[in-house]
Formats: C-alpha cells, structure tokens, sequence
C-alpha cells in the first residue's frame, strides 16, 4: 500500500464520478493513456479490480464502492491540509504564543498585536505572564513559541539574543519622605527606609539578591510580595519603597507614583528573546516576531531603557 500515489487516488475518484476514463481525463486535464496507467497500477498495487469496464459504461466494483469514500475522505482531508498550509505561509491564519514579564506584554507586546491584528487579523495570539523561571520552561515544553524574560547564564537548549536593558530606580508614593530628597539617591541612602520587595523566583529580585553590597543592605524584608499589582497597592499606601528596572517601573509611575534612578552601583537589567535551539519560527510567530521588533524600534526614547538589539542579530535568531 505504501506506493498507492495521490494521483492513482485522484484517478479512481475522478473516473467514479465520471463514468468514462475519456471524461475523467479531461477533468484532469491528462491523456486518456496516463488515466489508465495510474487506474491499472492501483489496481496491481491492491490486488483487486476496482472498475467494471464496459463499452458503455466503467462503474466500479463492489470493491471499488466500497474503497471510494476513503479515497475521497483522504483526498479532501489532505486538501485542507494544504490549505491550512497555504493560509499560514501568507499569515492568514495560524497562532503565536508568548511568554513574557507582565512590563513587556503591557509596553511591547501589547503595541506589537495591534499592528499585527491590522496586516494579519487570523492569527491567533496568546499571551502568558511569566517570571524569571517559567519562561524558560514554557518555552521548553512548546507552550510558548518564544519568550522573553532575564536570564543569569545560559540554557544549552534555548537559542537567545539580547533585546533591551533598563536601569533600577526607587518607586515610591507621593507623601514618603524619598519625594521630599532633590540629591540623586544611592542604594546605601535607600537602608533606611522600608523596602518592599518581589518574591525570590522573580528575576527582578534574584539580580539584586545577586549583588552583595546592595543584598547586604536590605537583609530584613519587611513585605514582600509575588507580583506588580500587589506592589502597587503597598507603595500607594505608603508601606515603603521599592527597587524595580525601568520598564517594570512604567506602569506604577502611570498610577501617580514616582520612580528615580539608583546610583552607586547603578544596575542594569537585561532582558533576553529566547526560542528551542535550532528550531525556527512558524509564519505567525514569525510575524508577531517582526512586530515586536518594530514596537521596540518605536518605544518613546528614555534614558534609563536601551533598546540593545541589532538587525543582523535578530536575523541570525530567528534565520530569516
């Protein structure tokens, strides 16, 4: 069965319908002779006659009615494959999914799918909130096409490229006493103040508890908190300051909150692109990739964020 073709399926399906190897050959828009031969070595191949052939008519065989609804069946189904195929080469239908910081889905990702729905309204977009540790894995496991989050040493099976650093700032409410100092601030300034922090598996925390004359200093955490949200209604409240990069720090400074770099030693996060190593991007994800590129190109210039990424990197990336 393994030689059955899908022009002897075509074949058997057209002189079916037809009735007449001359008619079914014109549909097909192939001789007579090469209809016959295709009918003729299907027939060989599966052992059996499938067409009773007559001067007047050709119908097919008990065999031959019985095997024409799974031919038309595997015909049709691999048609639709094929068009599937077609849609998501042009981008007019397929999915993407990512996983990223909740900053990066709000300021980037978010910009990105609007011009995306504009050029490719079918694909399907998904996106994750992930931290430090679950983009990886997400990645890993196929539940994400590509993600972007800190990484602190490389993964041997993610392929990844730098996308953007940002700066570390205080936030902090209107009414603390932070907002009263006109001198920049350092981190040693900062110990005497209450720190709210994130909890351990966000990336945001691992790179501060990463630096040892800045985790000297706030040993004893007085909250601490799983997410942005949360952080936001602490500070409102007035419990304390806390430490964030610049990106995470937009949307708490979008509530009314204050946000000033830190100095001495000023610290940079850096936020990676990662896909599976050696695996390349569906045409969806390819798309949404482009246009996560340009909304990182169009970001509104600031100081404490770098867009670091060059072309030919990105296309080294994703090899295209």
């Amino acid at each position: 069965m393994a030689n059955i073709t899908l022009k002897q399926i075509r074949a058997f399906i057209a002189v079916a319908a037809e009735g007449s190897f001359t008619k079914a050959a014109d549909s097909l828009h192939v001789t007579q002779s090469t209809l016959t031969s295709s009918i003729k070595v299907l027939e060989d191949e599966v052992g059996l006659q499938l067409f009773d052939r007559s001067t007047r008519s050709v119908i097919p065989t008990r065999q031959g009615e019985m095997f024409l609804p799974t031919a038309q069946r595997i015909l049709r189904d691999l048609e639709d494959a094929l068009d599937e195929l077609r849609m998501a080469a042009a981008r007019e239908r397929g999915s993407v999914s990512v996983c990223a910081a909740g900053s990066f889905i709000t300021y980037v990702l978010t910009p990105a799918l609007m011009d995306l729905a504009q050029q490719y309204p079918g694909i399907h977009t998904r996106f994750t909130e992930g931290t430090t540790q679950s983009v990886p894995d997400q990645v890993l496991s196929g539940e994400a096409d590509f993600g972007v989050t800190t990484l602190f040493e490389p993964i041997n099976e993610l392929d990844s490229a730098l996308l953007l650093t940002d700066s570390y700032g205080a936030v902090y409410g209107a009414d603390h006493p932070l907002s009263r100092e006109t001198s920049s601030l350092t981190w040693h300034r900062l110990s005497q103040h209450n720190m709210v922090r994130l909890s351990k598996a966000n990336g945001i925390r691992i790179l501060l508890d990463s630096e040892p004359k800045i985790a000297g200093l706030f040993k004893n955490t007085v909250y601490e908190v799983s997410g942005v949200a949360s952080l936001q209604a602490l500070l409102r409240r007035g419990f304390g300051f806390s430490a964030l990069p610049a990106l995470a720090a937009k949307s708490l400074v979008v509530e009314g909150l204050n946000f000033r770099l830190l100095t001495r030693p000023a610290i940079r996060r850096k936020l990676y692109v990662v896909k599976k190593k050696g695996r390349s991007l569906s045409p969806g994800a390819v798309a949404f990739f482009r246009a996560m590129i340009d909304a990182l190109e169009n970001m509104a210039p600031d100081g404490a964020i770098d867009v670091t990424f060059t072309q030919s990197e990105i296309r080294d990336f994703c090899g295209f």
